[in-house]
């Protein structure tokens, strides 16, 4: 028996250790090559990517109890009965690397899913190779620095469902043939700033469930044949270049949601009425779509409705809101700026889930009514920029729940007592911009703010800073711009220990006290202090920031070498100051935006920029700098505007700068540039140059008729695009209730002479075309292909030994506004053509050749005085004094000097008007439906700090509301 009991026993051991053998056999290991692929794309990442205990590849290891089953790595994941790897998701693994096309990543053929989201690919384009992964049905590329075209080949990935490409630098036309996937379900490509294209006609089996591609240059019309999409739950078309009128066939899109048609360029309609038919939809933005005619009542029946904007419309003025009761589930409610005026109607009292209430920049006058700070459900409530009156109400105090409230630019009166606003526990974000009260807060007052992130109290007549600033713990915004404040920047401000920005701009400060020779802060990553009397050396910024802004001061001696610790930095701004000495070689590593223009800077540019070069501006005019402009500078593919005017380099003209794909505006006059220009090396140099001025060098041989031929950006006359030359630059705020990053817009300044004066642009215009070659040592003719540049505005050739006749061509320069051509050999007659065709001239000049025959007339010649003609003795006809055949007088028009002399017609007025700003302006573009998100609120608190006075409506698009 024990014999037998032990037989049985070691039978059943064997059973089960066979059991094992066969479970463990049968559990799929992940393939050899496939495991092989990921470490070698592992390998690939630099040490800083791999390694970071916050990279997914962290995990994958070649040795170790883990390192044979990649299947159990963080990220991959694998088919359960094949092994293979099907999916692969990375995103926000701090990867800093190009992604090349030989990566060995697109050896996964098997993958189903990717997601390489949330990092920085340092502006490599997406790669081909990328459409070898035909089974992939869900491609997550998003906020992760991808640049350049979208592949063509992804229209060929015949199973996709979601395609995700949006805030990244892709530029170009967007395939079209990527919306008739059969499959495809969801597609975002938005925040693509320079990305084009157009919506195709829609088929009625069409998928798609989510479209999305807000903040893109997409233009042209909505389709009608949108309405085919039945199956639509959110569309989002907000910020792009729409055009025509909004088709009323979404009204068959009965599934929809979410939809936002928001800033766009729209006919002008009163026609809502297919809104009716969307009663599901939940949210609804319609801001600044070209509306007119009355608020439309028919939205009540929109009763799913928690979201609605009809912001910045141009409705007929109304009181009457009283169809807005019917609503009753609204939770956020946006009537900014949509020519509201009167009392604030009780009407809103019955929206009681209302938690959000936005009717800033209407006419509401009176004193703030009893039963607002009834709703004690508000979270974020905005009247700014109104005509209120009378006193703050202390019961603000008895909003609990506010966590935003802005009462800026109103005519409130008398002193209040900053308590009020703090008694909420949860109140975050406070302006008190500009509305005229007195705010006290006495020195000794130790009140706890546990929640205060953003406090914006600019053009407060505030002399000194806030006491009780030292105890708001959680700050992290700080906006006191424009104020009265005197004295030293204080000390305890750099140790706020959650300050992300900071904006001390247009005050009085003259230093910082204990004088840091860096700003000790390990959360600041926005400085702006321009604007002030600051001197002494310049303070290095902390080692986080992004953006630091310095300009307009009294700043003096060098940049110190220590700014090579602030890897961070992408945006430094130290113009018009007296600076002087040596750029540090490190500038050139990682800026997008830099600015040093107006000091006494000297030595050679940097001269090494790297291959993964980011820099969007450089402005280094006015300062000493010799030597030669780097070849290196061709690596900045995303470089738009170079200004290096008005320095001592010399050289011949840096033929290699046509290599940049994206530069726009080029400045190198007064240099000692010389030699021929010559001929570009291909047809696709200077692709989207539209201004470019190298006057006052000396430059010799023909005018470079061949580089004309090729300038295409000046052949088209542009319509429905940015008001500015606007620089992207991305600030992760990572504080606060919500991390978020946040876009930043950057102009630059111009200095260009333009009709008989040097003139300094603030911003440069989007839709402004100029060649300046004035003052250059230029022989032969003026060629006839000049007349190919219809979109050109400002010509400028005077000053060099031109000769033979003025061409014809020129009077199809029908946009010109400024044409000068004084002081050469040009001889032969003025052709009539200029007078004739050039409607918009308003500055001519052609003194001083050996020109000849009768003035030609016209309605803009009729303008021009004896100044624009002397020194061409065979020239007669009005106005010269010598007057051949029949008696001319001119017109008697503004005879006593009108002001329609003293400024001259013509865009020069939008010069004139923006030359109030300063050098670089930041803007904010925010999302949709995101009021109760503190992302939201600060691009609106910090939106507003610098705007005083009401704008004037325009149709222009407002992208940025400064």
């Amino acid at each position: 028996m024990a014999a037998s009991h032990s037989f049985k026993l070691l039978f059943f051991l064997f059973l089960l250790h066979s059991l094992h053998i066969i479970t463990v056999t049968t559990t799929m290991l992940c393939h050899d090559h496939e495991r092989s692929a990921l470490l070698h794309f592992k390998q690939s990442l630099p040490a800083s990517s791999s390694s970071s205990a916050y990279s997914k590849t962290a995990s994958w290891k070649a040795s170790g109890n883990s390192s044979r089953d990649c299947c159990s790595w963080d990220g991959v994941e694998c088919d359960e009965a094949t092994g293979y790897v099907i999916g692969l998701d990375l995103s926000s693994s701090l990867i800093h690397a190009t992604l090349h096309s030989n990566s060995t990543l697109f050896s996964l053929v098997h993958l189903q899913n990717l997601n390489l989201a949330e990092n920085n690919f340092m502006n490599s384009s997406i790669p081909l190779e990328i459409s070898r992964l035909s089974s992939l049905s869900f491609i997550n590329l998003s906020n992760s620095s991808f640049s350049g075209q979208i592949p063509h080949e992804l229209s060929g990935m015949s199973k996709l469902a979601s395609l995700d490409l949006s805030f990244n630098y892709l530029y170009g036309d967007f395939p079209i043939a990527i919306f008739n996937l059969s499959g495809l379900l969801v597609l975002n490509v938005s925040r693509n700033q320079n990305l084009s294209g157009y919506l195709p006609e829609f088929n009625t089996t069409s998928p798609f469930r989510e479209l999305d591609i807000a903040h893109t240059k997409f233009s042209g019309t909505i389709p009608s044949s949108i309405g085919n999409l039945k199956s639509l739950n959110k569309l989002r078309l907000r910020n792009c270049y729409f055009s025509g009128s909004i088709p009323t066939s979404i009204g068959n899109m009965t599934q929809l949601t979410y939809l936002s048609l928001a800033y766009n360029m729209f006919n002008k309609s009163d026609d809502l009425s297919w809104l009716q038919k969307l009663t599901k939809l939940t949210a609804l933005n319609l801001a600044d779509t070209n509306l007119y005619g009355d608020l439309p009542p028919s939205l009540a029946n929109l009763n799913q409705l928690t979201f609605l904007s009809l912001a910045h419309n141009m409705f007929n003025k109304s009181d009457d809101l009283s169809w807005l009761q019917k609503l009753t589930k609204l939770s956020k409610l946006n009537l900014d700026d949509t020519n509201l005026y009167g009392y604030l109607p009780p009407s809103f009292a019955n929206l009681t889930q209302l938690t959000s209430l936005s009717l800033a920049q209407n006419g509401f006058v009176g004193e703030i009514p009893l039963w607002l700070v009834n709703m004690t459900q508000l979270k974020i409530l905005d009247l700014g920029f109104n005509e209120l009156t009378g006193q703050i109400p202390r019961s603000f105090s008895q909003l609990k729940n506010l966590e935003y409230l802005s009462l800026s630019k109103n005519n409130f009166t008398g002193t209040v007592e900053v308590d009020i606003f703090f008694s909420s526990r949860n109140l975050a974000i406070l302006s008190l911009s500009g509305c005229k009260i007195t705010l006290n807060s006495p020195h000794h007052s130790n009140f706890s703010l546990p929640k205060l992130e953003i406090l914006s109290l600019a053009r407060c007549n505030l002399t000194e800073f806030p006491y009780f600033l030292q105890f708001a713990s959680k700050l992290m915004a700080l906006v006191l711009r424009g104020n009265n404040i005197h004295g030293n920047i204080p000390h305890w401000i750099w140790n706020a220990s959650n300050l992300e920005l900071i904006d001390l701009g247009a005050n009085f400060l003259t230093g910082f006290e204990r004088n840091p020779i860096a700003i000790q802060s390990k959360s600041l990553i926005y400085i702006d202090i321009n604007n002030n009397m600051l001197h002494g050396n310049l303070p290095i910024p902390p080692p986080n920031a992004y953006m630091y802004v310095v300009n307009n001061n009294r700043i003096t001696g060098e940049i110190s070498p220590m700014i090579c610790g602030v890897k961070s930095l992408k945006v430094l701004d130290l113009s018009s100051n007296n600076m002087s000495g040596p750029i540090p070689q490190c500038l050139a590593n990682s800026l997008k935006a830099l600015f040093l223009q107006k000091n006494n800077f000297s030595g050679t540019i940097p001269q090494t920029y790297p291959k993964e070069c980011d820099l969007r501006v450089m402005d280094m005019s006015q300062n000493r700098f010799t030597g030669e402009v780097p070849k290196s500078l061709s690596n900045c593919k995303m470089l738009q505007i170079l200004d290096l005017s008005k320095n001592q380099m010399k050289q011949t003209f840096p033929t290699w700068l046509g290599s940049l794909p994206q530069l726009q505006v080029l400045l190198l006059h007064f240099n000692m540039f010389h030699g021929e220009i010559g001929s570009p090396r291909s047809l696709s140099e200077f692709p989207l140059l539209c201004i470019i001025n190298l006057s006052h060098n000396a430059l010799t041989g023909a005018l470079p008729v061949n580089y004309i031929q090729i300038w295409n950006v000046m052949k088209v006359v542009r319509r429905g695009i940015e008001p500015y030359i606007e620089t992207y630059v991305y600030i992760p705020f990572s504080h606060g209730k919500y991390p978020y990053r946040d876009i930043f817009l950057c102009y630059s300044p111009m200095i260009l002479t333009n009709k008989g004066a040097e003139r300094e642009y603030n911003k440069i215009p989007n839709i402004f075309t100029a060649i300046d070659l004035s003052s250059n040592k230029f022989t032969g003719k003026v060629p006839e292909s000049l007349g190919s540049l219809k979109a050109l505005q400002l010509l400028d050739l005077s000053n060099n030994d031109l000769t033979g006749p003025i061409p014809p061509s020129l009077g199809n320069l029908t946009q010109l506004e400024s044409l000068d051509l004084s002081r050469n050999k040009l001889s032969g007659v003025i052709p009539q053509q200029l007078a004739a065709q050039l409607n918009f001239l308003s500055f001519f000049n052609v003194s001083h050749n050996n020109l000849t025959g009768r003035i030609p007339q016209g309605t803009q010649f009729s303008t021009f005085d004896n100044n624009s003609y002397i020194g061409n003795s065979g020239l007669f006809g009005f106005p010269v004094s010598k007057n051949c055949g029949a008696p001319q007088s001119p017109p008697d028009d503004n005879e006593d000097g009108s002001e329609e002399d003293k400024f001259p017609s013509g865009f020069d007025w939008l010069f004139i008007l923006v030359g109030l700003g300063s050098g670089l302006v930041v803007g904010f573009v925010m999302g949709d439906i995101s009021m109760d998100r503190h992302p939201w609120l600060i691009r609106r608190i910090v939106r507003k700090f610098g705007r005083t006075e009401k704008k004037p409506r325009t149709r222009r698009r407002q992208i940025i509301r400064a």
